[in-house]
């Protein structure tokens, strides 16, 4: 049950994409099961199962409303809300996350970022001053932080995971290439490049 939620869920992220790439500047009134499918290479029948389990029913022809489908599918995915993070660890893949400017369309507002590398601390990055990971435990607990962004050599990973979770982070996107160990109630996210390389490799193997 849980899988089959998590691939609905998977598929729910892929339509919201798709339909914020297609209203882009340009306003679209309606769409239908059959453009999402043909993009998305998915069944119609799934789309539109997808969306009555959501509550979306479309009107023949004419197809969903674009506004409703993605305002039902943002609350259901949480991105109607804002969740603040710490960024941890500013080297290229951090300073680029940091640069980014796309997450406040998902509800993620990063709202400082922590190196231990002394060198950096003080240094302003894509507008954020950097702070040093001394200060990262009492920063996360005065304000109430419960999500971070790991993207930390794996060597200091796990350490600055146990003080990110003793702070109260319940929840820690993790790129840094190394399995994290976290308590009951604790979320990780791993983002291993190697494994979308690996399913790159095979599709390119002859």
């Amino acid at each position: 049950m849980a899988r089959l939620r998590k691939l609905m869920l998977e598929r729910l992220m892929r339509y919201y994409q798709f339909l914020a790439e297609l209203t882009a500047g340009n306003p679209v009134s309606n769409v239908t099961s059959a453009q999402i499918a043909e993009v998305l290479d998915v069944d119609p029948t799934q789309v539109r199962k997808d969306f009555r389990s959501i509550g979306l029913m479309g009107m023949g022809r004419v197809g969903f409303d674009t506004c409703e489908v993605c305002r039902t599918i943002r609350i259901v995915l949480g991105f109607d809300l804002d969740y603040e993070a710490v960024l941890v660890g500013t080297g290229h893949l951090g300073t680029a996350m940091l640069a980014y400017s796309g997450f406040a369309r998902y509800g993620l507002r990063i709202v400082a970022a922590f190196d231990s590398d002394q060198d950096k601390v003080g240094e302003e990055i894509a507008g954020y001053s950097i702070k040093s990971t001394m200060l990262m435990k009492s920063y996360v607990e005065t304000s109430g932080i419960r999500l971070a962004v790991l993207t930390t050599p794996p060597g200091a990973s796990q350490e600055l995971t146990d003080r990110l979770v003793s702070a109260g982070v319940t929840a820690i996107w993790n790129f840094s290439p190394t399995r994290l160990t976290v308590p009951a109630g604790v979320f990780v996210r791993h983002e291993h490049i190697s494994v979308g390389l690996s399913e790159i490799s095979h599709h390119l193997k002859p």
